[in-house]
């Protein structure tokens, strides 16, 4: 599983002063919403618009269909319906949610723009939310700081998760990749609409973190993807993150006998399937993923469908058939640091791990990862890296390269190979990685968990620490003075980054921005990239020794053992 980790917040909305705006499927009429530093500048605000057919019915696992239209201006003042998924949502974060509606007819997409004059021309910033592609939703969190500090149109959307959104059989019975086709949908939508709502078709960026930064890059590779948006920003995550899925129809099969469908052949299991509400199949999923047993149950994964993944990526990447977009993308500096291992693995903990506890960690994955191949020198050559040598013997220090050693497999060594490829093809390629711990998070976990953990970076890039966040028990997420200066720096990063292609180039954007250090391009020849913090600077090799372990040295051994076999 690539993620678990998703953040959602509420701040309080004004609701007067709201216009009413057309789009293809008729008028919308939305609110307005403002920022504590910008007092008078009002942020319109529209949210729950549909951008495809309800996918319910004899649509579900099918490709989006174009959007019913409606008659009269359509209340535009709530998020519509979240995507079916568990209550594990609501469980994992203390925060206030707008509602807890979950509905198959939940394509809709949401916006926050500073002006609707259609000859604005502002950058369009188009947000995929994360989740392990079974969790999350589009709008949660007011995008309203970055929105009102920068001057650009912010989009956010729902899409298809879990068995919904990425159910095959390999046919065309359910070719899967539906929560990918939705975006899809709503990257077109944004190209006939954002217009009338003061944005430039012409300068979209996609943006998104964990399975949104991992749906940025196979959007970034998909053929659908081309013309739809002209930047990409991948947040610990690309498309390489997360596995294309060998055996689709072997796990449509175990999830058809899960929810009591039987699968004599594609057409009549995916019948069936239909037949079930949207609960049965949320519920049969989530025991099919054991996410409550401690063990590495059965996920739904993108697969090879023959239209949004013509090849495999990779693939595709070899070929030079990938879209000529600006990319930045990047990692934070401990992404297994704390969340995921506390939730994921019950090796670690205050005490440390033992020497046998990450040998067995390092095991389990190899036979994961590389089924079939001869995993003691994969191990061998993992634990030779992944050593303090310094303190070899310490469970702490031993218990730190097992956070490194699964953070680099999981994000940081597919994104630098993805900012390696991307930079042959010819584009220009800008990479990262985050050091800064918002102060709420540094305060609530334990001293020796340091770092910035995955998805530390959302409260910064969104703009959370100038709204009033609203918590379940009715307090509000604190933020200091050092939170807040951070995140007018990354907002200032990403903003240009969205109006010209390179992050330092401050040219159109609002002149009170913050002045930010020059961001290098990264080249096959300059591997630079920039270290994010207080105090950013650049920097030439990102953990090379550790990433081309997983980058070239396992590959060559993996292929070494299988021509063994042969």
């Amino acid at each position: 599983m690539a993620d678990i980790a998703i953040f959602y917040l509420v701040a309080a909305e004004s609701g007067d002063g709201g216009r009413t705006v057309p789009t293809n499927g008729g008028d919308v009429r939305g609110t307005v919403q403002y920022i504590k530093d910008l007092p008078d500048k009002p942020i319109h605000t529209f949210l729950g618009i549909p951008y495809a057919a309800p996918p319910v019915g004899n649509l579900r696992f099918r490709a989006p269909q174009p959007v019913v239209p409606w008659e009269g201006a359509r209340d535009a003042t709530k998020p519509g319906p979240y995507c079916p998924q568990g209550q594990m949502v609501f469980q994992l974060f203390p925060y206030k949610f707008h509602h807890y509606d979950f509905d198959e007819d939940c394509l809709t997409i949401n916006i926050e723009t500073p002006t609707v004059e259609k000859d604005a021309e502002l950058p369009v910033m188009l947000w995929i939310h994360g989740g392990a592609l079974f969790l999350g939703f589009g709008y949660v969190a007011p995008f309203a700081a970055l929105v009102a500090q920068q001057d650009v149109v912010v989009v956010t959307f729902n899409y298809r998760l879990g068995a919904l959104g990425f159910l095959s059989t390999g046919d065309e019975n359910a070719p899967g990749n539906f929560g990918f086709l939705d975006q899809v949908a709503a990257m077109a939508w944004v190209q006939e609409n954002i217009r009338n709502f003061g944005g430039d078709p012409d300068r979209v960026t996609i943006f998104g973190e964990s399975a949104g930064g991992v749906s940025v890059g196979n959007q970034v590779v998909s053929p659908l993807g081309k013309g739809l948006f002209r930047r990409a920003i991948s947040q610990s995550g690309t498309y390489n993150t997360m596995e294309i899925e060998k055996k689709p129809l072997e796990i449509a099969t175990i999830f058809a006998e899960e929810v009591g469908c039987e699968a004599k052949d594609t057409a009549t299991l995916v019948d069936c399937l239909r037949q079930k509400t949207a609960d049965e199949l949320v519920h049969g999923a989530e025991r099919m993923m054991k996410l409550d047993s401690g063990e590495w149950g059965k996920y739904f994964y993108p697969s090879l469908d023959g239209n949004f993944f013509p090849e495999h990526p990779r693939d595709l990447y070899n070929n030079g058939q990938v879209n000529d977009v600006d990319y930045l993308l990047g990692v934070n500096n401990n992404e297994y640091g704390f969340v995921m291992p506390s939730s994921m693995s019950s090796n670690f903990g205050p005490d440390g791990m033992t020497e046998d506890a990450f040998i067995l960690e390092l095991e389990q994955l190899v036979e994961r990862n590389y089924p079939g191949t001869k995993k003691d020198s994969i191990v061998a050559a993992a634990r030779k890296v992944y050593r303090d040598q310094d303190n070899p013997d310490d469970p702490m220090a031993i218990q730190h390269q097992f956070t490194l050693f699964s953070g680099d497999q999981m994000f940081v060594a597919p994104t630098v190979d993805t900012a390696s490829k991307h930079a042959e093809s010819g584009s220009k390629v800008y990479l990262y990685e985050l050091h800064y711990v918002p102060s709420a998070k540094a305060a609530s976990r334990p001293e020796w968990a340091t770092g910035c953990d995955h998805g530390d970076d959302l409260r910064s890039m969104s703009g959370w620490p100038f709204l009033d966040i609203r918590l379940a028990d009715g307090g509000v997420l604190p933020f200091s003075s050092e939170d807040r200066n951070f995140s007018r720096h990354i907002m200032t990063y990403w903003a240009n980054f969205a109006r010209s292609g390179n992050p330092s180039d401050p040219t159109g954007g609002p002149t009170d921005s913050p002045v930010v250090p020059e961001w290098p391009q990264y080249t096959h020849d300059d591997p630079a990239y920039m270290n994010l913090g207080l105090t950013s600077s650049s920097d030439v090799g990102l953990h090379p020794e550790r990433t081309a372990l997983w980058n070239d040295v396992i590959p060559k051994l993996v292929a070494s053992s299988n021509k063994e076999e042969l």
